[in-house]
């Protein structure tokens, strides 16, 4: 990755052409007009997660996570089919794109839904980007018992293995 290309596409914030030094990695970031974006590498859950365009992550995880990070998952998934190894986020059109604000910032829509993501483990920040997952793993039981009680059966039939006629 060149970290020099991040840099290049820098937005002052209020006047000042610098970030400092000691400023959150998040805060820094957001206020490029591109991310990098990489896979987060975690062989369990590639192997046993859920895809973020698929069913369970739409019937499960929306409620979890909300739509607005749902759709950033999918969005994030489909870049990846085509750049494996990582992509450049242009932060005000993917912004616009999901219908959140485009400004830059840590009170920009994609900096709250990034912060989101951070929050539920399915990104994680650097001071180069963020690391996203490919698939969401299953959802934890503190996250199944705050789904409503339909989700939480139809949750216990979708993991139940299927019943073999006798």
């Amino acid at each position: 990755m060149n970290i020099g290309k991040i840099y290049q596409n820098f937005l002052p914030v209020s006047g000042v052409a610098t970030a400092g030094r000691n400023d959150p990695p998040m805060t820094s970031l957001l206020t490029h007009s591109s991310l990098w974006i990489e896979p987060w590498r975690d062989l369990v859950t590639e192997e046993n997660g859920h895809d973020p365009r698929s069913k369970y992550v739409e019937q499960f995880w929306l409620g979890v996570i909300g739509p607005t990070a749902a759709w950033l998952m999918r969005y994030v998934a489909q870049e990846f089919d085509n750049s494996p190894d990582g992509f450049e986020l242009p932060v005000a059109p993917i912004a616009l794109q999901l219908g959140i604000s485009p400004k830059a910032g840590p009170r920009g829509g994609l900096h709250r839904t990034l912060h989101r993501l951070v929050m539920f483990r399915l990104a994680s920040e650097s001071h180069t980007g963020y690391a996203i997952r490919r698939r969401l793993p299953p959802l934890n039981h503190a996250q199944l018992r705050r789904l409503p009680t339909h989700l939480q059966r139809s949750h216990t039939s979708y993991y139940s293995p299927p019943k073999t006629a006798a």
